[in-house]
């Protein structure tokens, strides 16, 4: 019968100078990916509620004939009492086409006028001079008209380009507000008030465009005041002149998931890839690092593909973050590989460095998803 053999007492901490790399170390490693990815996610997602937050107040803002429009000074007041009143309405027959990276939008609109007879004016039209604010009518056609019983009826048909500067804070989550808006270049706003007709207007369900939904619409009359009396004789120069401006606002939102998932599929495939790292041993450096920097280039040729479908105007998107978001765990995931390979061929732990991988891949996993998850939820979720 064998002697039992003598229990060999543990290593006291202090004999074991790498027993603070097993437990202090990597979770000062933990702690550090969690702060990186979370502190910066919550600041950013933060912002975002606010930039949404604002831009909701700035279209309640453009809306409201009480308020001047966002950035402008106060409405300059005219007495309008003797100004002549032509209702006007709008139909959104046709939504052509969106850009934004083009900063443009263009509608078949169907417009119509009803005023009555002034015998000191009989030749009046409201369509004269009537010209579309920040757009051009590439086409107008007159549809009908009636004049009969003291009162003046003309249905027009136009084909309108806007010109707009579409911010894309929330893109591809994005919402806009569109506005066909009109004055009469001729007769300012004590001359001519237009009233808008909301109980005929409306928007036709064949006004759609690739990827976005219409929401809601409203027709208004806003007074817009300039900034300058463009050298009208015997009017002061700082004088400004305020005219009617009858306004068509439409708010269209980005309509399901599809353009998402189509734009960010090769992103989270290069994630993915560059996380299955994480159980490649670290001293079989070609394929343990290889998959990390292709992973980057993908990941980086999606940020060119996106940034190619948004305006050069300097703002940074939502896609930027998640593609920044895609490249940062990417980067990560190339860093954690080289400390693992250290871990096992310097300092001669194949354990540790195996456990390091492990965690490291728990980590930064659950780490993207949170992350990713709170910047979606900031850009879906309403105000």
């Amino acid at each position: 019968m064998t002697a039992p053999q003598p229990r060999r007492s543990p290593v006291p901490r202090f004999q074991d100078p790498w027993h603070w790399l097993r437990t202090r170390w990597i979770r000062l490693w933990v702690l550090s990916i969690v702060g990186l990815f979370l502190v910066p996610t919550l600041l950013l997602a933060v912002a975002q509620r606010r930039y949404l937050a604002a831009e909701e107040e700035a279209w309640e803002t453009t809306l409201d004939p009480s308020r001047p429009d966002p950035g402008l000074p106060a409405i300059e007041s005219f007495d309008t009492a003797q100004a002549r009143r032509v209702t006007i309405g709008f139909y959104m027959e046709s939504m052509e086409h969106i850009s934004l990276h083009d900063g443009g939008w263009r509608t078949i609109l169907d417009v119509w006028c009803t005023w009555d007879h002034d015998p000191s004016d009989p030749d009046f039209d409201p369509f004269d001079h009537l010209v579309p604010i920040n757009g051009r009518i590439e086409d107008s056609m007159l549809l009908r008209e009636r004049h009969a019983d003291g009162l003046h009826y003309v249905h027009r048909r136009m084909d309108i380009e806007f010109n707009r500067t579409f911010r894309v804070v929330n893109f591809p989550f994005d919402r806009h507000l569109l506005l066909a808006s009109f004055e009469n270049s001729r007769h300012p706003r004590d001359e001519l008030v237009f009233l808008p007709d909301e109980a005929s207007s409306a928007v036709s369900r064949r006004a759609t465009t690739v990827g976005y939904g219409i929401e809601r619409f409203h027709a208004v009359e806003n007074p817009h005041s300039y900034q300058t009396s463009r050298g009208w004789p015997g009017i002061p120069a700082d004088r400004r002149g305020t005219w009617s401006q009858p306004r068509f606002a439409i708010e269209i939102v980005r309509q399901g998931w599809g353009q998402f998932l189509l734009m960010f599929q090769a992103l989270f495939v290069a994630v993915a890839v560059a996380l299955l790292s994480c159980f490649i041993k670290p001293i079989h450096v070609d394929p343990r690092f290889g998959l990390g920097v292709g992973a980057l280039f993908a990941a980086v040729a999606n940020g060119y593909l996106v940034g190619a479908q948004m305006p050069e105007n300097g703002e940074f998107s939502l896609a930027d973050l998640i593609n920044l978001l895609g490249i940062g765990t990417i980067f990560i995931t190339l860093a954690q590989s080289t400390i693992s390979l250290w871990i096992y061929e310097t300092r001669d732990d194949p354990g540790l460095s195996r456990h390091f991988d492990r965690v490291s891949f728990w980590t930064v996993l659950a780490c993207f998803a949170v992350c990713l998850a709170t910047l979606l939820a900031g850009a879906v979720t309403r105000v």
